[in-house]
């Protein structure tokens, strides 16, 4: 009998600490911006729908991988609140940010 209440503990504890999943906060907030970003571009271009559909559906891929981290909306809505304001009133910085998000969130080719 003791042995049994030992091994339910055991198991309690392992299931509680040992298999959570950690989230790699970097990642997760790499992907908010980069979908919010990539959608705030896509809605920018008119000309070319082509290169409007593929930012719409990197930014769907980054947004799915950042829920699957926890994001919510509400991360999604402070960011795109921060890019909005950025891209207004900033336009070297929301030039350098534009740069980063060429770097890290497009595919390379």
């Amino acid at each position: 009998m003791k042995r049994a209440a030992g091994l339910a503990t055991i198991l309690v504890f392992i299931s509680l600490n040992g298999w959570s999943e950690e989230i790699d906060y970097d990642k997760r907030n790499m992907h908010i911006f980069c979908a919010s970003h990539l959608s705030m571009i896509s809605e920018m271009l008119d000309d070319n729908a082509d290169q409007q559909q593929a930012l719409a559906m990197l930014s769907s891929r980054h947004r799915t991988e950042a829920r699957k981290l926890g994001a919510t909306q509400t991360h999604f809505e402070d960011v795109s609140d921060y890019l909005y304001k950025t891209r207004n009133n900033n336009e070297p910085k929301w030039n350098r940010l534009t740069s980063q998000s060429k770097r890290v969130c497009l595919p390379d080719s």
